[in-house]
Parts: structure tokens; sequence; C-alpha cells
């Protein structure tokens, strides 16, 4: 999906981390080059965000329960242990 006002649904990968994840997620949301984007860094903590959805913890379980939602440049991020969801804000 690259038009802007389409949602983008990513699925978490285990080999990567959820940081880099949001980028691309946003990247093509926004149909831009992931290095014109904003530093995630300004918006949320990558490394917080890494910590809280690492997928080789021992309580795995207890990651199904976790959500997080934050805004990011335009767009609004929604974070699950299985998916990364992007809507435009202001879009439907």
């Amino acid at each position: 999906m690259s038009s802007t006002d389409s949602p983008v649904k990513y699925s978490c990968s285990e080999d990567d981390p959820v940081s880099q994840t949001v980028i691309a997620a946003v990247a093509e949301a926004s149909n831009r080059d992931p290095i014109e984007l904003d530093p995630l860094y300004e918006y949320i903590d990558p490394d917080a965000l890494n910590t809280l959805f690492h997928h080789h913890s021992s309580d795995e379980g207890d990651q199904d329960d976790v959500y997080l939602e934050f805004t990011y440049t335009t767009y609004r991020v929604a974070v699950t242990a299985n998916y990364i969801h992007v809507t435009q804000l202001g879009g439907t």
C-alpha cells in the first residue's frame, strides 16, 4: 500500500528490532524512503520499544497483552507483539 490515506499493517519479525519495523511501516505509509523520515528517537525511545517487544523474552506469553500506541511524524503507530499498524493522523 503506497497511498498515504491507506493504513499499513506489518507483521513483526523475530529477526528485526521492532523499531526498525516501525520505520519501515511508516516509510511505506508515507511513500518515502526511511532515511527521509524524522529520527524515531524524537518521538519514542527506540531501545525501550525494542525491549518492550523483545521476541526472546522468557515471558513471551505476557507480550501478547502488550499494546502501545504513539505518534510518529504525522502517523499513529499501534504496536503489539504480532503486528505494527500505521494510519495517518486525521485520516480514516
